[in-house]
């Protein structure tokens, strides 16, 4: 492993079998996998944020790969999905994901395509549009990260991802609400706030954002619009309901001028 691979150490149980099942998904692959959601925003942002307890995992489908280890170029190829499906003990769960077994215990794997076509800025749904250039994005610019996870009984457990970078979680997230339940909604407007209340994380997704694709700018900047500014008490609500009570409406007032600011054109 490369000195260079930036280094980050996670604190608890049950990021500790999340760890774990890093290391066993880049196992079956062959490869460090691209992961978003929860794990990622603990690998971008510098203080203690929610647990989680699924691994999310991107496969960018246009990657070739082969369909077992003993196959030679020209086999037909499989999802991540199928890989992770068909590993020693796993267990299909709907809609798209696996419960793969590692050295603490069974970990549920959720698997999002990626389509990267070129005319994705010609979608018309702005929700759909975001969806697809905002997961794209994340997987081209995700960067490989070293992970470390201490368990309470002192044990370590260490896998290498490529992890999403700030700037692309946030452009996910802000898209990501309007396809989740009431509890889950809570849950990704509280990582949204966490990376841009994050004295680190915040700098680096602000930067991204002023740099990305105009079109993702633009879709970002509608959903902003309508978690942070338009429907703000509800954010408010579901933030604490998840269990977030030191965020205040000044704070989210906040994020809705920072994320203004970064998606202006």
């Amino acid at each position: 492993m490369s000195g260079d691979v930036p280094h980050v150490v996670l604190v608890g149980d049950e990021t500790r079998r999340l760890v774990d099942a890093i290391g066993v998904v880049a196992g079956v692959l062959g490869e460090p996998p691209t992961i978003v959601g929860g794990v990622a925003v603990l690998c971008r942002v510098q203080r203690a944020h929610r647990a989680t307890s699924d691994l999310d995992a991107l496969d960018l489908r246009r990657v070739e790969r082969p369909a077992d280890h003993d196959s030679q170029a020209g086999h037909p190829t499989r999802s991540i999905l199928e890989l992770l499906r068909a590993s020693p003990g796993a267990k299909p769960v709907a809609p798209a994901a696996a419960s793969v077994i590692t050295p603490s215990g069974p970990v549920r794997v959720d698997v999002i395509d990626v389509l990267e076509v070129p005319d994705s800025a010609n979608i018309e749904d702005p929700t759909d549009r975001l969806y697809e250039m905002a997961h794209a994005w994340a997987f081209r610019t995700a960067t490989e990260v070293r992970i470390d996870a201490w368990g309470s009984d002192g044990s370590v457990s260490s896998s290498v991802a490529r992890v999403a970078e700030a700037g692309p979680l946030v452009a996910m997230k802000l898209q990501s609400v309007l396809l989740r339940s009431t509890a889950k909604e809570g849950t990704d407007l509280h990582d949204i706030v966490t990376i841009l209340l994050d004295p680190v994380a915040r700098d680096a997704a602000l930067s991204q954002l002023v740099d990305c694709d105009p079109t993702i700018a633009a879709d970002a900047a509608l959903h902003a619009e309508r978690w942070f500014v338009a429907q703000v008490d509800r954010t408010l609500r579901l933030i604490r309901t998840a269990g977030a009570f030191d965020v205040g409406r000044d704070d989210l007032d906040l994020v809705a001028d920072l994320l203004r600011v970064a998606t202006r054109r």
